[in-house]
Parts: structure tokens; sequence; C-alpha cells
């Protein structure tokens, strides 16, 4: 009886925790986004014009770099060809 008090202790604690900490990167990739224009038209950038995607997410394209705002993973640096 005391073993299952402390194991569903124990993943309440878990859950809470893994749920804290994806909000908070979830708002700091909002942040920092501010002034980024994301979900770039590549047709208008000249031929090797430089653009940045992310490697999880490749519909995300960014004038800048920085950091994607679907997953937080960092933005690559693209060349148009």
């Amino acid at each position: 009886m005391k073993i299952a008090i402390i194991i569903s202790a124990a993943a309440v604690i878990i859950a809470f925790t893994a749920c804290n900490s994806s909000s908070t990167k979830t708002d700091s990739a909002k942040v920092e986004s501010s002034s980024q224009i994301f979900n770039l038209d590549t047709t208008k950038l000249k031929s090797g014009e430089t653009f940045y995607q992310c490697e999880m997410d490749p519909e995300v394209l960014s004038d800048k770099p920085g950091n994607c705002p679907k997953c937080g993973m960092a933005l690559i640096e693209r060349t148009k060809q």
C-alpha cells in the first residue's frame, strides 16, 4: 500500500516537471521570434541569398538566425541555389 502511494506521488511530480519545462521552451522561442520573419517566401530571394531553416520542421523558414518556434531547435543557415 505504501509503495503504491510513493509511486503515485513520483508520477505526479514527474508529470508536473515535464509540463513545466516544455511550456518554458515554447514561451522563450516566441519571445525571441518577435523580430524575425517566419515562413519566408524563398521564391522572392535571389540566387546566393541566405535564409535559415529548421531541420526538424523544414516548413519553418526565417530571414534571421534563431530558434524554431515549433521545436526550439537552432535554425540552420541555407543559401538559395
